[in-house]
């Protein structure tokens, strides 16, 4: 009877820290990290509470992602209501169970993976292939769910494509696209962030027995074909050293 209720208690727990966005699950922390940011899990009893960022990749390339905007329920709501608890200036939702019309949220993921481990294979990210090496459970977050205003729903609306940028501060944006032409750009506050899906990285030999990122896999997913999550001890060097 004890175990019944401890392991019922502990997927009670677990449920607290996923939600389904879209059939899709989402992790939900205190932290709120950015997409494209690189980090790693903070977990107490295998449940994952937290997510610590340690750095952001410079992206001289835009790198595709794939927006939806998904209306707010019940569940959504209840968590994003929690996390003003730890940030006073969170932006508020008029959410109202009983209206036809519900808040939106809005789903970013990255769509261009291949592009993204590209510049990370750069000479100018060698600092971020080092750290990955040196730290070998880093994930990068690939998909955030976020609240946004009306009015960076609607310009997202009008746009028909969608790239994670670096701006001038070495921060990231999204700059949204129209008819191959820039339209605007939007600023995510990661106060805005209500979960987050991160990837973990496969890295693969070159015909030189050089290491470099080969893919970037959905967290809990094994990697596939020749790469490996691990760089064996042996053998680390990396496309760097040689």
């Amino acid at each position: 009877m004890i175990k019944k209720l401890v392991v019922l208690s502990m997927l009670i727990c677990i449920a607290c820290h996923t939600t389904k966005i879209k059939n899709e699950t989402y992790k939900i922390a205190t932290t709120s990290p950015e997409l494209g940011s690189i980090g790693q899990s903070n977990k107490i009893n295998g449940i994952e509470n937290n997510f610590s960022v340690k750095a952001f990749p410079k992206l001289e390339n835009e790198i595709r992602v794939a927006i939806e905007v998904v209306p707010y329920n019940r569940q959504l709501n209840k968590i994003y209501a929690s996390k003003a608890k730890y940030n006073q200036n969170q932006t508020k939702v008029a959410y109202i169970d009983s209206l036809p019309t519900k808040p939106e949220l809005v789903t970013i993921k990255i769509l261009d993976i291949n592009g993204l481990v590209n510049e990370l294979n750069t000479q100018y990210n060698f600092d971020i292939v080092r750290l990955l090496q040196n730290t070998k459970k880093s994930q990068i977050i690939t998909s955030i769910a976020v609240s946004l205003s009306l009015d960076a729903i609607s310009k997202i609306r009008q746009a028909d494509a969608y790239y994670l940028t670096n701006s001038q501060n070495k921060k990231y944006l999204i700059t949204l696209m129209k008819s191959g032409k820039k339209a605007d750009t939007i600023d995510i506050n990661p106060e805005t962030i209500v979960g987050y899906q991160s990837g973990n990285f496969c890295w693969a030999l070159t015909s030189k027995k050089q290491w470099y990122i080969a893919d970037i896999v959905n967290d809990n997913t094994n990697c596939k074909g020749n790469t490996k999550s691990i760089i064996p001890k042996e053998d680390s060097k990396s496309l760097f050293d040689m």
